[in-house]
């Protein structure tokens, strides 16, 4: 009689793993396809300069036939791909948490580091779109960063990693 019911149960765990086997699986929330959720909505390929100001100085770039060259100076081998990067980080990830108006209402942008910001980037793209962000600090835990769109009324936090790949585009040019 045991004999039976091991049979039957390997009988069944084999028909399940051949039905998953052949309808594809199980579907689930990780194969939502990606949607760009960053705040510039301008096209990468539309881009056409890019104004950088930091604390180390400020820079000029502008997208040429050969790749992208600094109007201010030479740049160091590598740069033009650093920059594409750091572009997308601009367009791809979203902000963590978005801050309304009416909750940054009692605060100074100072407390941010926006008032004045540590970094800003102004990106122009073909027929007079344009995209101004700047970034202050960082929040609490280190690993965000305050940062307000141009025209905007509101502070978002943006991932750390997207100030960060654009003070490396600041240094290295």
């Amino acid at each position: 009689m045991s004999r039976l019911i091991w049979s039957a149960t390997v009988l069944a765990a084999t028909g399940f793993l051949v039905a998953l086997a052949l309808t594809g699986g199980r579907g689930g929330p990780g194969l939502a396809p990606f949607t760009r959720k960053g705040l510039m909505t301008i096209p990468l390929e539309e881009v056409r300069d890019i104004d950088l100001q930091t604390p180390e100085g400020r820079g000029h770039f502008v997208r040429a036939e050969q790749g992208w060259r600094s109007t201010e100076g030479t740049t160091s081998p590598g740069f033009a791909a650093r920059l594409e990067r750091a572009l997308t980080l601009l367009r791809n990830p979203g902000p963590e948490r978005v801050l309304s108006a009416g909750e940054i209402a009692t605060v100074e942008p100072s407390q941010f580091g926006l008032d004045p910001p540590r970094l800003r980037i102004v990106v122009n793209g073909n027929e007079a779109a344009s995209f101004a962000i700047s970034f202050g600090a960082t929040n609490v835990l280190g690993l965000s960063n305050y940062a307000r769109a141009q025209a905007s009324h509101e502070v978002a936090l943006l991932p750390g990693f997207v100030a960060e790949e654009w003070e490396r585009v600041g240094k290295t040019r």
